[in-house]
């Protein structure tokens, strides 16, 4: 295992400890916002792990001590950071839990089509080698319905949000069929529609309405608070 561009983060390489770069542009990087806080804390100590040995990464068993964490949370973790890793090594990483899935969803899969996909249960940590697909195109129906900002394009990059939503969804409530994803779903976006908040309908500090658009709810963080009813009136 190797960090991508790794030249980018060394200096002065030749100190004793290693030093390394943490860029600003981390800031705007929307991967690194999708993280989860144990992923992105895992990725901060994959990079200095790294600096002790030009950038590679130790096996799975040795990084594992190393991050003080048991062999199948590092793969999970890891699995989660191929933004920053060599796909090869991630691949290879997955292949003894998992057959590779990619991360968006197309046009042309159909709604049995299944995802073979490593992921962790919020309490058991149990794997789950089978998952629902994302009904992608159906989901931005009902979130339409409820008369929530149009979207007019579901590009790679808002697909790709929506299949982790979705992913999140599984996670939590164990996805018994494509229906109730679906209506989950139609429960956060009504909860949204019904948000004086978050459909504009109250001004914010400067005076101005403000709606929650699908790129701001498909953000992990906000979906979550959403779905949690942090926004319901009453409550914001």
């Amino acid at each position: 295992m190797e960090i991508k561009n790794w030249s980018k983060f060394q200096h002065f390489k030749d100190r004793k400890p290693p030093w390394v770069k943490l860029y600003r542009d981390l800031l705007d990087d929307i991967e690194w916002h999708e993280l989860d806080p144990k992923a992105a804390k895992v990725l901060v100590m994959l990079w200095l792990i790294a600096s002790e040995d030009d950038g590679k990464i130790p096996p799975i068993k040795q990084l594992a001590f190393r991050l003080r964490m048991s062999e199948k949370d590092t793969v999970v973790c890891v699995s989660k950071l191929s933004h920053w890793m060599k796909q090869d090594d991630i691949k290879a990483i997955s292949e003894r839990y998992q057959d590779d899935a990619p991360e968006t969803e197309t046009e042309t899969e159909t709604e049995t089509e299944t995802e073979t996909e490593l992921f962790v249960e919020t309490d058991t940590s149990v794997i789950n080698p089978k998952r629902i697909s994302c009904p992608c195109d159906e989901i931005l129906n009902v979130y339409h319905e409820e008369s929530l900002p149009r979207v007019l394009m579901l590009n790679d990059t808002r697909r790709k949000h929506l299949v982790s939503r979705w992913r999140d969804v599984d996670a939590e409530d164990d996805l018994k069929s494509k229906e109730e994803g679906i209506e989950i779903f139609r429960q956060i976006f009504r909860q949204v529609h019904k948000s004086d908040f978050l459909s504009g309908r109250t001004q914010n500090r400067n005076g101005r309405a403000w709606k929650a658009s699908f790129d701001w709810l498909m953000m992990p963080t906000n979906f979550l608070k959403v779905a949690e009813g942090q926004y319901d009136n009453g409550r914001n």
